[in-house]
Order: C-alpha cells, then structure tokens, then sequence
C-alpha cells in the first residue's frame, strides 16, 4: 500500500493509531506544511503518490467533476466519533483497499 498523506484536519492521535497499525504515515505537521491551501496538499501528495487521508470535506469538491488529479483520498466524516472508531474504520478500509485504487472512499 502506498503511503498515507494525513492533512492537517487529521488529529495527530489518528495519525499515530495507524502507524501503530502498521501503515507508512506522514502528517503535513511531519512534512512541515501546516498552513498551506487544500489545493496545495492534494498537489503535494499527488507528486509523492501518496494516498490523502482528510476531515475536511472542501477536498470532495475540489476533486469531484473538476478532473483535478489525485493519488486517492480517504474522506473520514468525524463528527460524533472518537479517536479510536476513526483509527478502527480506517485500518479497515485500508485493508480492504486494492493496492492500485486511486478512488475516493468516505470512512
């Protein structure tokens, strides 16, 4: 699996649940790129090839219908869940996942 790209919506906590699980995580923290647009996180995990891993809806539509390119993105909606539920689903999802997909999935 590729690696995952956590922006900087992602809690740290969820961060750390899935390196803990055994996934190659990078945070825009890690990257050094807190502050930058979502346009410029989607651009830079696209030229790593890396999979974007979000709360922030403002991605969906700045990919859906706009061919605007991605290497994959995990869209989490977060309200009413705990750090571990969102670590839980994720894993999941991401095993499930097939090693080449580039789609958007909602967790």
């Amino acid at each position: 699996m590729r690696p995952l790209y956590c922006d900087e919506s992602i809690w740290i906590p969820v961060a750390d649940g899935l390196r803990r699980r055994g996934w190659a995580v990078l945070t825009a923290r890690d990257e050094e790129r807190l502050g930058d647009s979502d346009r410029e996180h989607l651009s830079y995990a696209v030229e790593n090839d890396w999979i974007l891993v979000t709360f922030d809806d403002d991605f969906l539509s700045l990919v859906e219908g706009s061919g605007f390119e991605h290497a994959g993105i995990v869209y989490i909606q977060q309200a009413g869940r705990d750090i571990g539920d969102v670590v839980k689903t994720v894993d999941a999802h991401l095993e499930a996942r097939s090693v080449n997909d580039r789609s958007i999935h909602y967790c």
